[in-house]
């Protein structure tokens, strides 16, 4: 049961914050944006983001940010 709330919590993200659902791509343009938004969201986090939305508003105007944000490379967990 609790896997299935995580997974259903990473759909309500995607859909409120980059309105997936609105979307109507056909094919594999559909797997391809899809690919592509978990991708956006996972740099979002790897950068330290708690929030989507502050995270999308800090690098939307901002291609350096945005580049910087990719080649970042994630912190290991301590054991």
């Amino acid at each position: 049961m609790r896997d299935r709330w995580s997974i259903e919590c990473w759909h309500w993200i995607r859909d409120t914050q980059l309105h997936e659902d609105a979307h109507r791509y056909r094919g594999n343009g559909a797997g391809a944006l899809a690919s592509l938004r978990t991708a956006a969201l996972n740099l979002l986090r790897l950068a330290g983001f708690q929030s989507i939305r502050a995270g999308m508003q800090a690098v939307m105007h901002d291609i350096t940010a945005l580049l910087a944000m990719a080649m970042r490379q994630p912190k290991p967990k301590p054991s």
